[in-house]
């Protein structure tokens, strides 16, 4: 959803950062790329047991949504192209949404831009049993729920921990270059694209052939 549909990472990235600052004084902007893609509860364990983060799961929890609701109600615009992709592949093939943010996040999100009929599943990291992104199981669950194999499956993702996690799933991947991750190691997916406007149905389908 971050990175993919919407424009949010850039806001993630200063309001993120700001918030983390203020509580582990060490943490420094190269340290950002290691969270991009991770789910809350991996992010959480990241900061606590590396770098000291003095909260509980909880107060954490707390202060993140706080910062989440206000960039997506406040800040994000969808992703140029990201309409388009989905009206031309929708009815070909079944969509999911296989995401990190939290399911209180997708709702807020898919209501602001009408996303929903789009989208025949939706998955967030809290309804899978197992780790969050760069695991797989996230991808697995929704290739499962979709009732596909997951070597039919194309993915497109912005982030290094979004392409380990698609590929360890043994899924297609295409590495999307959004405007605000030049410096994301995307090596790991398949192809590159710069740009949603550079995909359409007729290219995806090219890539399970």
């Amino acid at each position: 959803m971050d990175g993919v549909l919407i424009d949010s990472e850039i806001y993630w990235q200063q309001e993120e950062f700001n918030m983390i600052k203020k509580l582990v004084p060490n943490w420094q902007r190269k340290d950002q790329a290691k969270i991009v893609g991770l789910s809350v509860e991996t992010m959480y364990h990241l900061l606590h047991d590396e770098y000291g983060l003095p909260m509980t799961w909880e107060e954490f929890l707390k202060a993140i949504d706080k910062v989440a609701l206000m960039i997506f109600k406040e800040r994000t615009n969808l992703l140029t192209g990201a309409k388009e992709l989905l009206k031309d592949v929708k009815g070909k093939v079944p969509i999911g949404l296989s995401t990190s943010a939290r399911r209180s996040w997708i709702e807020v999100v898919f209501e602001k831009f009408n996303l929903a009929p789009y989208f025949d599943v939706t998955v967030s990291f809290e309804e899978i049993e197992g780790e969050g992104k760069p695991a797989p199981d996230i991808y697995l669950h929704t290739a499962k729920i979709l009732g596909v194999n997951a070597k039919e499956c194309v993915v497109i993702e912005d982030s290094t921990n979004g392409v380990m996690s698609a590929k360890a799933a043994g899924m297609f991947c295409v590495g999307l270059r959004n405007g605000f991750n030049d410096e994301a190691d995307l090596s790991g997916a398949d192809v590159e694209a710069k740009g949603l406007k550079e995909l359409d149905w007729k290219k995806l389908k090219s890539f399970l052939q």
